[in-house]
């Protein structure tokens, strides 16, 4: 008669019950992912009826400024944005304030265009006829104003960043700005604010040197809050031109 070992029994025991843990861990797992699918599918049914109501309604919101453009009627809700007067002269302080993953494919691409790429982004703008239309485009995702010398300066220096032959880097001497900007006499970093503050003549080429600024996330309901706060509403149409002094202060 051939006996086994005791300690190729244990072992086999030992296989044996491991074989039937893993088998009935595999189970559960094969039943959880069943749920969460089934959960997902819900999810996902939920999130396209939302998808399509919010590029619905960003459609027709679109569709409504061009209208209201073309008969040229209408309350004057935002003085700097409307009228034939050149503002070019003019520069704003343009932050988004929303982000969205069901956003209108074209309020996407203005966003872009100007360089607004995510939530708390911030950028200066001149005030010419494009930007003015590219405003009224995104007004629901953004907020702008003129900033003031502080709040310029505050920007800049703590979170002043550049493009350097492809990279975004930090402005971390005056050196770096002269050699970029040297050639417009720009050479440190007050000449910026002056540019930026008084747009002149050199802005366009001190905004391409300057990269868009990244505020911080708003965090909790106080936040959400004091930006409510500083949003004007006018028969049910966002008056997005504010105090943007106050809501950098806010967020930087």
């Amino acid at each position: 008669m051939n006996f086994v070992p005791e300690t190729l029994l244990k072992k086999r025991k030992v296989n044996e019950r491991l074989a039937a843990e893993n088998a009935r861990k595999r189970a559960e797992e094969r039943k959880a992912r069943q749920r969460a699918s089934r959960r997902q599918v819900f999810k996902r049914a939920d999130e396209f009826v939302k998808e399509f109501k919010t590029k619905e309604y960003e459609q027709g919101r679109i569709r409504r400024m061009a209208m209201q453009h073309k008969r040229n009627t209408g309350k004057n809700k935002n003085p700097l944005l409307e009228g034939d007067e050149d503002k070019s002269n003019i520069v704003v302080l343009v932050i988004r304030t929303r982000n969205s993953h069901n956003i209108h494919p074209k309020v996407k691409k203005t966003l872009k265009k100007m360089r607004l790429h995510q939530e708390n982004d911030a950028v200066f703008l001149r005030l010419d006829g494009m930007t003015r239309k590219n405003l009224k485009v995104v007004l629901p995702y953004v907020k702008f104003g003129s900033a003031n010398l502080n709040t310029v300066r505050e920007l800049l220096v703590k979170r002043g960043h550049a493009m350097i032959s492809g990279h975004r880097k930090p402005i971390s001497d005056n050196t770096m700005i002269e050699e970029q900007l040297g050639e417009q006499g720009i050479i440190c970093v007050d000449d910026i604010i002056h540019e930026l503050v008084t747009c002149g003549e050199n802005f366009d080429k001190v905004n391409q040197f300057l990269c868009p600024f990244k505020l911080n996330k708003q965090m909790g309901r106080w936040r959400e809050k004091r930006l409510k706060e500083y949003s004007a509403k006018e028969d049910g149409e966002e008056v997005s031109e504010i105090d943007v002094n106050q809501l950098v202060e806010t967020l930087n």
